[in-house]
């Protein structure tokens, strides 16, 4: 059941619209200046409103009153009415946002026509906003590192051009979500962009995707994603046979400019895999390979990225924290967890987060998790810890591959930023130095 917002200064009006709109089962409220308009805007969140531009006793007029709609709900249609029509007023209306403009004295049919079409486009937009958020949710790329730093350039770059792209790096590391932030920031942005993953196809989808066939060229993957994004996961997974045809449609547009169709689209592809190894092992077209790279990213693994880790693990404590109970780790633990391996990249610390968040959820008070209540199944955990093997060395021996071993791992930890190591370790910087060349330990 819809809801219809009325608005003019003439109550027969607001009861002949509300009348019409009634008998096609429409719910309606009705207001008769700018004050009554907001505040039942407000009170019964309308599916529709239907606005006369002029209003007497009113403070603000219709285009005012359609600038304050939209700056409280974007997404309701505004149909204006007037019975002053003309064209400057029809146009002002629908630069500021009015669905369509309607002249009195008007049809009650053309009105009906008008009410369902406006609702029933609203409808779709929010169902395709939904989709959207559902198939490209809008997360966040989070972190400090360096690579994140280049990484926000290089998307606000790729995505003003229709540039191929090839993303590589190891599962979890976040390839997906810069695909989707490209899309996000691309002209496509407000379109579903066309996802395909090739692990999950067998020989009938593929024989789909790269059909040559005019009979089915609607299904192929370039019709598909024109105008549009095409995103192309774990495509090391393509069979030779198929790679062929992938390269045959990129370097013949012509191809489907003989069925009078010009592409305009933009393509992403992500592999696990080094590309380059499989092209040496014989399992992918190094012609392919150069196609597809016109732009190359390459994800570093989460420890090679240290100075993420933190950003990560406050915000995903935020995300999951529905009770808001103040949930942190003490410096100790932060500094344990930055000197884990992730084998399971950003997708495993965001799991552990999770679970962290939920194993505390049923306390009623300020958490702060130490190193001995990380609550947290991560496999080998003790290989990243600093040796306790040294039982058959002397003290000094001992002493010295400890420190060797401390310093390494800090080193790691910031990613070789020397003034870093000096605040966090209390050492002053050319003393530092001095300990790190009596190691033989390399900067570099």
């Amino acid at each position: 059941m819809y809801k219809v917002l009325i608005i003019d200064d003439e109550k027969d009006i607001c009861f002949l619209i509300s009348e019409i709109l009634k008998d096609e089962k429409y719910i309606t409220y009705s207001a008769q200046n700018s004050d009554e308009a907001i505040s039942n805007f407000n009170k019964y969140n309308p599916d529709l409103v239907i606005l006369d531009v002029w209003l007497s006793n009113s403070k603000l007029d219709g285009i005012e009153i359609l600038k304050e709609f939209k700056n409280i709900n974007k997404n309701v249609p505004v149909i204006i009415i007037s019975g002053h029509g003309t064209v400057d007023l029809a146009v002002s209306a629908i630069k500021n946002g009015a669905y369509d403009f309607l002249e009195k004295p008007f049809n009650s049919d053309k009105l009906i026509i008008l009410t369902r079409r406006a609702i029933e486009s609203s409808r779709l937009k929010n169902e395709n906003k939904d989709l959207k958020e559902l198939v490209s949710p809008d997360v966040l790329l989070i972190g400090e590192s360096n690579f994140i730093i280049n990484a926000k350039k290089n998307i606000l770059k790729y995505s003003k051009s229709n540039s191929r792209l090839l993303i590589e790096g190891s599962f979890g590391v976040g390839k997906s979500l810069i695909a989707n932030q490209i899309h996000q920031n691309s002209k496509y942005k407000d379109k579903i962009p066309l996802k395909i993953d090739f692990a999950s196809l067998n020989k009938n989808n593929l024989d789909i995707l790269f059909s040559e066939d005019i009979k089915n060229l609607n299904d192929n993957l370039f019709i598909r994603s024109n105008q549009n994004t095409l995103i192309l996961s774990n495509v090391d997974q393509i069979p030779i046979n198929y790679q062929k045809k992938f390269l045959f449609f990129i370097e013949n547009p012509d191809f489907f400019k003989s069925s009078n169709i010009q592409l305009d689209h933009k393509i992403i592809t992500i592999s696990e895999k080094k590309l380059d190894e499989e092209i040496n092992n014989g399992n992918f077209l190094a012609r392919l390979y150069e196609r597809l790279k016109v732009d190359h990213m390459i994800c570093p693994d989460l420890s090679d990225r240290i100075p993420d880790i933190q950003p990560i693990l406050n915000y995903y404590i935020s995300k999951f924290n529905s009770r808001n109970i103040n949930l942190s780790f003490s410096k100790s633990a932060i500094s344990k967890l930055e000197l884990f391996n992730w084998p399971g990249n950003i997708a495993q610390l965001v799991n552990y987060v999770e679970k962290t968040v939920i194993l505390n959820q049923s306390l009623n008070k300020d958490v702060i998790l130490d190193v001995d209540s990380l609550a947290l199944e991560m496999g080998d955990y003790d290989n990243n810890d600093i040796s306790t093997n040294n039982h058959d060395l002397s003290l000094k021996e001992a002493r010295i591959e400890f420190e060797k071993e401390y310093l390494l791992s800090q080193i790691k930890r910031f990613s070789g930023n020397i003034a870093k190591v000096s605040e966090f370790t209390g050492m002053e910087r050319t003393a530092l130095y001095r300990k790190l060349k009596s190691l033989n330990i390399s900067v570099n």
